[in-house]
């Protein structure tokens, strides 16, 4: 076995096929094929042709495994009892490659998943030589070809425990992405928001510095906000300390939740059934809070445009957020 090229991707999780090439290469490549869909194929990879000349194989079997999240060891009919041209057992040879590749796996820590195909059994410890007996600890999976949609399915759900699947990825992505996106937008609409009211309250104030406005003048200021006059204007303007922020600022959540919402609508279809609902909640939750705010625009006066699109903002991102968290994000 040459020494396996670098992952294209630093931290990239791995999955490595163990198999015994009389027995059950068929099954490594078909299954090699169908696990990269699922995890990605640049995850998933395979012995090569041979070892070059003069390479140490232990030191070579070690790389490949060194380089593993995951071993999956398929057992075929013939990977217990498989025998050399003398009739001993390839198992029981210090240089078998299949036997080397298990214990390091083993020795390593590295998650191990028995395969068994066409229904054969699985090797009891006392079958096994000593430095592969923990094997027989691990629950082992069946696979066959009359059921391989269904089986290497359920193969790659309790592998994907370990290492997430390239959908799971995504999934995680997104999140990370959206959730960062509009947290980002809602603390920095927040913090212009604060500013202008504590400067325009500090204006507000007395010489001793204790603020002279009431809460009462909110209401005297702003006690008929639908009132419209000419042009859009209002009959009753608010108070100027009462809209502490432009329309292009208010405006900057929306401008987040807008492409959030496509998204959560394009990775829809890959959320486990169960939680679907709530993640289409959060996407519906943003594209009709995003026209709600701006269809109020008709009706509502010019001077209230900027803080009614912020309180509407900030209650459809938290709302997304909150519908988000328990979507969980997890892949059907």
């Amino acid at each position: 076995m040459s020494k396996p090229s670098p992952p294209e991707q630093a931290g990239m999780q791995r999955i490595f096929i163990s198999y015994r090439r009389g027995d059950s290469q068929w099954v490594a490549g078909r299954l090699a094929d169908t696990l990269g869909d699922y995890f990605g194929d640049k995850r998933v990879f395979r012995d090569v042709e041979g070892i070059a000349g003069g390479a140490d194989f232990g030191e070579v079997i070690r790389h490949t495994l060194g380089s593993a999240d995951a071993v999956v060891v398929l057992i075929g009919p013939e990977w217990l009892e498989a025998r050399d041209a003398d009739g001993r057992r390839r198992l029981d040879d210090a240089d078998d490659w299949v036997a080397h590749e298990v214990s390091a796996a083993l020795e390593a820590g590295v998650p191990v998943y028995p395969v068994l195909v066409e229904g054969t059994p699985m090797p009891r410890a006392e079958e096994l030589p000593e430095s592969l007996r923990a094997l027989a600890r691990f629950n082992a999976i069946s696979i066959s070809d009359s059921r391989w949609r269904e089986d290497v399915a359920r193969l790659a759900k309790i592998i994907a425990l370990d290492i997430p699947s390239a959908t799971a990825r995504q999934l995680q992505r997104v999140n990370l992405l959206v959730s960062t996106a509009l947290f980002v937008a809602m603390a920095l609409t927040l913090s212009v928001v604060l500013g202008n009211l504590l400067e325009a309250s500090s204006e507000l104030s007395g010489s001793d510095g204790r603020p002279q406005w009431r809460v009462g003048q909110l209401f005297e200021s702003v006690s008929n906000p639908l009132s419209v006059a000419d042009e859009g204007r209002c009959v009753n303007p608010p108070a100027r300390w009462f809209a502490p922020l432009g329309k292009g600022w208010a405006g900057l959540i929306f401008l987040v939740v807008v492409p959030a919402s496509a998204l959560l609508f394009v990775f829809a279809p890959h959320v486990e059934a169960s939680r679907r609902r709530y993640f289409l909640a959060a996407a519906w939750s943003g594209a009709i809070g995003t026209f709600g705010a701006f269809m109020l625009f008709k009706p509502l006066c010019e001077e209230y445009e900027a803080i009614v699109l912020f309180y509407l903002a900030m209650l459809v991102a938290t709302l997304m957020l909150v519908l988000m968290g328990l979507s969980g994000f997890r892949e059907k």
